[in-house]
């Protein structure tokens, strides 16, 4: 890596060639500089008329029109004048509800990400689909919830990379797509970014962030197709804690949290569900995961696949509580 780039940093690199990459790319030279200074009245003016507009369209200092339009005068008109937006205390607790707001007047949140963020560049970015590749933005229930996530990694990233404003965070993301993945490659600077940990944890996050909301047994079965391995090592974690589970509520007082999963295996009665079949599998699962855990094991597909069917079944059964009907075991 250059030496200038391991001194200032590959985010700062990015955001310095911003001008460089816009003219290299578009054939024109962006002042969003200009843009703030058009709109910077209106941090202390509430209403947002119609007119005001125009300052964030500034065709002749960026590319706007390229890409947006904002809705007809006569549609959203009538609605800004029995509004007020309080732009200066943003960001705050009112945060959502103002961004959820101003989406109900425009319609896209791509406008209302424009408006916030040459309003208050401290704070907002433009959401766009490059900054979004980049860190693998996870979508949420609703357009505002999936931007105050990418707002939320933006101003991770700035304060992580010393960066002043969140502003600056989206031009140097925008340049860090172009020299990742578009026509003005740069090997040095993806190679950065690769091996930023802090960025690989907070894309990981978002990746995995869905799956967080699964049980285990549903987890292992995601992960069956693409990462069988670790599919299992779910599973074997939570079959024990299944079978130990079931116990308890059977309540079953002959065992403890120290008790080897063998005897608890036995000490479980043939009931309903359970038969001596059911429990014959749940020894041989048993030794698949002492085979895993501790020696390593791999696993082929039909033992994984029985592994991973019967943690779900045992879920089920749980769910559906296969002990109402009262039986005990002393």
């Amino acid at each position: 890596m250059p030496p200038q780039c391991r001194q200032e940093g590959y985010l700062q690199q990015c955001l310095r060639e911003f001008s460089k990459i816009c003219r290299l790319k578009y054939d024109f030279e962006f002042d969003l500089s200009a843009v703030e200074r058009k709109v910077q009245h209106l941090r202390c003016r509430k209403p947002l008329a119609y007119e005001d507009l125009k300052y964030f369209e500034s065709p002749e200092h960026w590319w706007f029109q390229r890409f947006w339009v904002f809705p007809p005068k006569n549609c959203i008109e009538p609605a800004l004048k029995k509004e007020t937006f309080d732009f200066w205390n943003l960001p705050g607790r009112n945060e959502p509800e103002m961004i959820r707001r101003l989406l109900y007047i425009f319609k896209s949140i791509e406008l209302v990400s424009i408006i916030l963020r040459f309003i208050r560049p401290e704070h907002y970015g433009i959401y766009s689909s490059p900054v979004q590749h980049m860190l693998h933005i996870r979508h949420g229930r609703d357009p505002v919830e999936t931007y105050v996530t990418y707002l939320k990694n933006m101003r991770e990233i700035r304060k992580h990379h010393g960066l002043a404003r969140v502003a600056d965070v989206d031009m140097a993301l925008w340049v860090l797509h172009e020299k990742c993945f578009g026509t003005h490659r740069d090997q040095e600077i993806a190679a950065a970014y690769e091996a930023d940990d802090f960025m690989l944890q907070l894309r990981a996050r978002n990746l995995v962030a869905p799956l967080a909301e699964l049980s285990d047994a549903k987890l292992a079965k995601a992960l069956s197709g693409v990462k069988p391995d670790i599919a299992a090592l779910v599973a074997c974690h939570c079959f024990e804690a299944l079978i130990r589970n079931l116990a308890e509520r059977l309540g079953i007082s002959s065992i403890d949290s120290h008790t080897p999963l063998e005897q608890v295996i036995e000490a479980i009665p043939n009931y309903g569900p359970v038969d001596p079949v059911r429990k014959a599998r749940w020894r041989t699962i048993k030794s698949l995961r002492n085979e895993i855990v501790h020696c390593g094991a791999v696993l082929g597909p039909r033992e994984s696949q029985i592994l991973i069917d019967e943690v779900n079944r045992l879920e089920k059964d749980l769910e559906s509580d296969l002990t109402d009907s009262g039986i005990k075991h002393d």
